[in-house]
């Protein structure tokens, strides 16, 4: 594993209807913000979109402006190689902890080496705690 943070999330609750991904988007891009990781689907009339963005209150505030409905929680990140098993390995762990996932979603780097999984879980501490001490651990069996 190579790296574990927390970090702050946006979800927007928007109506299903076709366009809303563009205008989301057009928001934070007008703002200068930039989207890092994003996850969107819909639930019958409901649409839901998770986004991490380089500057999270900037974000917020624009969204909010133009009426956007915004929840903002923390997440865990975990940045991994991008190699079979890893999502395997990751997943494990919290099997292992008895850490109760809500969702996850993610995404490679664009050279393709590194998989960036998001992370909710119903106790974001405790799985931190956790793979704060599986990088370490590793970190210390290198040297």
């Amino acid at each position: 594993m190579e790296r574990v943070w927390k970090e702050k999330q946006l979800t927007v609750v928007l109506e299903n209807e076709v366009g809303k991904l563009a205008e989301v988007a057009g928001v934070v891009a007008d703002k200068g913000a930039n989207i890092e990781n994003i996850c969107a689907y819909a639930a019958g009339d409901v649409a839901l979109v998770h986004l991490l963005t380089d500057d999270i209150a900037k974000t917020r505030a624009a969204l909010e402006q133009e009426g956007y409905s915004v929840v903002e929680t923390e997440v865990i990140v975990v940045q991994v190689w991008n190699r079979p098993g890893s999502l395997s390995a990751v997943a494990t762990k919290f099997r292992q902890h008895a850490i109760n996932l809500q969702y996850v979603y993610g995404t490679s780097s664009q050279d393709g080496e590194k998989m960036t999984m998001v992370f909710s879980a119903e106790d974001n501490d405790k799985a931190s705690e956790v793979f704060d001490s599986i990088v370490i651990e590793e970190a210390q069996q290198t040297l």
